[in-house]
């Protein structure tokens, strides 16, 4: 028999919300598994601990109560989703990862909201989580539709101080160059977000988006060749880990993920990609300058495009 104790507590401490009258609530507790999620560079390939909380909000009126467990609506159908999305394409944040747990939940029958909480159990001291609610606007509203997210992207209120980016080409990341790179660095008092050139730029009967998606992917091998030579800078995926390293005095490399959202409308000009996704980071990052070495002048049609866009070059002495 249930005390009044237990009535009162935990849905009150999980849902966030008051108790209704003739809601039932289906919960699952503290499930946890082992999942590869995070949007560090140090988080990727590596297995940590989530905890998995869920509650669903059932409507009564519309769900009839049965005792055979294949008629219902139980906590299995949240651990089959659970396992479902777990089990889908490795996402970056616990958000994202709540959001479609979340929505999927609400395509199940009879269910009118659902409560999530994610914990990263490995990350601190502490647990470190999200928790979110969502309600169901349109109760025979196709999962397809219904899993559409629209999240946007970091944005950076105040400037990182000290911090600059330093765009470079391929030029300078031969042999007889390479040490030369590492002593600016080393000697130099900013700390440096570096971005490279892509190794190729041509491609033939490719639409745009694929096109885009294989210059970031030769952007990101420039740099993992450039970190095997010197592993104490750090990769950096997205804007947010460029920005947290950035602020912890920390040089890195950008290595750009689908975690960096670029289109043709960004190019400042026709096969200047990657000089043109460092200028996107630049702006992102609240910077107003772009710092290149002077073997790598620019023409001055770059330079006008590039002031019309707010930014403007400073030249290095390598």
């Amino acid at each position: 028999m249930l005390t009044e104790e237990f009535k009162k507590k935990d849905l009150l401490d999980l849902g966030g919300k008051k108790k209704k009258a003739n809601v039932d609530h289906i919960l699952v507790r503290d499930y946890v598994r082992e999942i590869d999620i995070g949007a560090f560079q140090s988080e990727y390939g590596i297995k940590q601990r989530v905890s998995f909380n869920v509650i669903l909000e059932v409507d009564t009126e519309n769900y009839q109560m049965h005792d055979n467990v294949d008629l219902v609506l139980s906590y299995d159908n949240i651990i089959e989703i659970i396992e479902d999305e777990i089990g889908q394409k490795r996402v970056a944040l616990l958000e994202t990862l709540a959001e479609h747990i979340a929505l999927s939940c609400l395509c199940l029958d009879s269910v009118v909201s659902v409560t999530v909480r994610l914990e990263k159990l490995d990350r601190g001291m502490g647990k470190l989580g999200v928790q979110i609610s969502r309600t169901k606007v349109q109760s025979n509203e196709p999962k397809t539709n219904i899993k559409k997210l629209h999240r946007g992207n970091l944005i950076i209120k105040t400037k990182i101080p000290n911090a600059g980016l330093l765009f470079i080409s391929n030029r300078i990341l031969k042999p007889e160059n390479i040490n030369h790179l590492k002593k600016f660095i080393s000697t130099s008092t900013m700390t440096w977000v570096i971005c490279l050139s892509e190794i190729f730029t041509e491609f033939s009967e490719m639409n745009p988006e694929n096109h885009i998606e294989i210059l970031k992917m030769s952007i990101a091998q420039n740099a993992y060749m450039l970190n095997k030579k010197f592993n104490n800078w750090k990769l950096a995926r997205s804007k947010t880990e460029v920005a947290f390293l950035l602020k912890e005095g920390v040089n890195c490399i950008w290595c750009p993920s689908d975690l960096f959202k670029f289109s043709k409308k960004d190019v400042i000009l026709k096969k200047e990609f990657a000089l043109s996704m460092a200028c996107k980071l630049t702006k992102g990052l609240l910077m107003e300058k772009v710092y290149l070495f002077q073997q790598d002048k620019l023409s001055d049609v770059l330079i006008k495009n590039m002031e019309n866009k707010g930014l403007t070059v400073e030249y290095c002495s390598q």
